[in-house]
């Protein structure tokens, strides 16, 4: 303790550290030359300088004096014994190079292995690491009384030593000791620690949970990428072996006409070798010059008419009657009947990869429901508003507004349809219970628990359910709309039907009832289910 003593004593009350070239006031304070002159030009501003211990003024820059002696015992008490050969050395171990291993923050002392075993163990006796900075001992003091620091001022906001607690300022604060407050901000930094943990624990919890995710939609992409090639692999399978069909036929049909060609050509060469003969005879013939030869030979050929009127019968049926044309007709039949066959085994092809969504392409709408101011066409697959009332029977079933439900409805499984729809007015597509209500604002489809639809008003594309609207970006007109509903999993899907087709929104909801196409038109809209 005394050494802790002497130490203090030649600590400057500036920078509370040991003197670095201490210099010495008229007054008889001392401080480090650096931390006086510093002080010095911040009071120069002023234009008065004190003594910052003392509190003497002068009235100019007062003289400072550097003060050997005082410099040669810090060097020789601190500056040898505290570090060589820059190891920090133990401050009780007097005459012994100790390293220190611990500092007391409170004896402002180093100690060895063997003074901390000895050391006082209470809490006021902070132990940090040798190397720890001089500022944690400035942090520990009163700066006005030079004592450690005590208790803690929650009004003001301030630490006190002993002495700021008895000058009386603080007798009517709420005043507590470090210790208790260091246990209090304890248990709450543990509080925060553990929900820290917890919230560390869930945040893992989620970056697993999505990267087995991930994973699995890695091992779904490949499973559906195996599926689909292996799906264009028998489609194109079925149109090669269309193809070839198709061709054979066209091949069987030529070679069935060269074959013809050919042998017609042979007769006609043939005939020709014959008439070249016949020719070369009565050119013959002609230059006979005895008239007895010349009237034999002549009657000979002449008197075979028979054989004249073949030639002349040949020819006709060489060059009149032989069809040397393609049957494109046969084969256009061909390809149609394949095409069609082809078409319907599709439906196969895909079940058999697993892909067994099919568009229903039989739903119509139902008259008996539609509105006075929908027009259906005569199909039942088209809708459009009506500026005027047309005339219909009055029946329960029939909606107060310009709505009007299909007559198919889905009760379970998986289906798909398709819609087409107009460009601009204001119009509704979705699915509906056939118990929502058919008059009032509640009846609207998505204004209330029992329909689920997709808006457009505006140019402003939203799903509604219940009332609670949420927008959907598009960027492109919407022509085409793709709906797609699993009972069993509460899926009801949309898309956006074009070159590159898009996801708009998915409801997800408990489905109880049996669910009906939807559609809600008004203004210059017009939807159309496909067929």
């Amino acid at each position: 303790m005394a050494s802790a003593k002497v130490r203090e004593e030649l600590c400057c009350s500036l920078c509370l550290d040991i003197y670095s070239d201490p210099v010495c006031l008229s007054c008889g304070h001392h401080f480090c030359m650096n931390c006086i002159e510093n002080l010095f030009r911040r009071q120069k501003e002023a234009g008065v300088y004190t003594c910052p211990e003392c509190r003497t003024t002068f009235k100019k820059k007062p003289e400072v004096t550097r003060s050997r002696k005082l410099c040669n015992i810090v060097e020789h008490l601190f500056s040898d014994k505290t570090k060589q050969d820059g190891v920090i050395l133990c401050t009780y171990c007097i005459g012994f190079n100790t390293p220190a291993i611990k500092r007391c923050l409170l004896c402002e002392a180093f100690l060895c292995e063997e003074h901390l075993k000895v050391h006082s163990k209470s809490q006021e006796h902070v132990l940090t690491e040798t190397n720890s900075s001089v500022h944690l001992e400035s942090q520990r003091k009163c700066l006005t009384h030079k004592e450690i620091l005590k208790y803690y001022c929650y009004q003001d906001n301030v630490f006190l030593c002993g002495s700021c607690l008895n000058n009386g300022k603080h007798s009517t604060h709420q005043v507590d000791t470090l210790s208790n407050l260091c246990k209090q901000k304890m248990d709450e930094l543990k509080h925060i620690l553990d929900k820290i943990l917890l919230t560390r624990r869930n945040v893992a919890k989620q970056v697993q949970d999505l990267k087995g995710q991930a994973k699995q939609v890695q091992e779904k992409a490949n499973e559906l990428k195996v599926r689909t090639i292996n799906l264009f692999l028998d489609i194109r399978k079925q149109v090669d072996d269309l193809e070839n069909e198709v061709l054979d036929e066209i091949s069987r049909q030529k070679d069935d006409i060269e074959d013809q060609v050919s042998e017609k050509i042979q007769e006609l060469e043939i005939w020709k070798d014959d008439l070249y003969q016949k020719i070369l005879h009565i050119e013959e013939l002609l230059g006979v010059n005895d008239a007895v030869s010349f009237l034999k030979e002549c009657k000979l050929i002449l008197g075979n008419a028979a054989d004249f009127r073949n030639t002349m019968k040949m020819e006709h049926t060489s060059t009149g009657t032989f069809n040397h044309k393609l049957d494109d007709v046969l084969i256009s039949v061909t390809l149609q009947s394949n095409l069609n066959s082809f078409v319907h085994s599709l439906a196969k092809l895909k079940a058999k990869r697993g892909f067994q969504l099919e568009a229903d392409l039989n739903i119509v709408m139902d008259c008996n429901t539609a509105n006075s101011k929908v027009a259906l066409t005569k199909d039942l697959k088209a809708a459009s508003y009506l500026k005027t009332d047309a005339e219909q029977p009055t029946i329960l079933e029939r909606f107060a507004s310009s709505q009007v439900l299909s007559t198919t409805g889905f009760r379970s499984g998986e289906h798909y349809l398709e819609v087409q729809v107009s460009t601009t007015g204001y119009w509704v597509v979705g699915m509906a219970y056939p118990t929502i209500e058919k008059t009032g604002n509640e009846s609207l489809i998505g204004c209330n628990e029992k329909s689920w639809g997709l808006v457009m008003l505006n140019n402003n594309l939203s799903a509604l359910h219940n009332s609670e609207s949420k927008s959907i970006r598009i960027v492109s007109p919407l022509r085409a709309l793709g709906i797609y509903l699993n009972y069993e999993a509460g899926q009801l899907s949309f898309y956006k039907l074009s070159n590159r087709i898009k996801h708009l929104y998915t409801f997800q909801a408990i489905f109880t009832e049996t669910l009906f196409p939807a559609f809600y038109v008004c203004g210059s809209s017009w939807v159309r289910l496909h067929s």
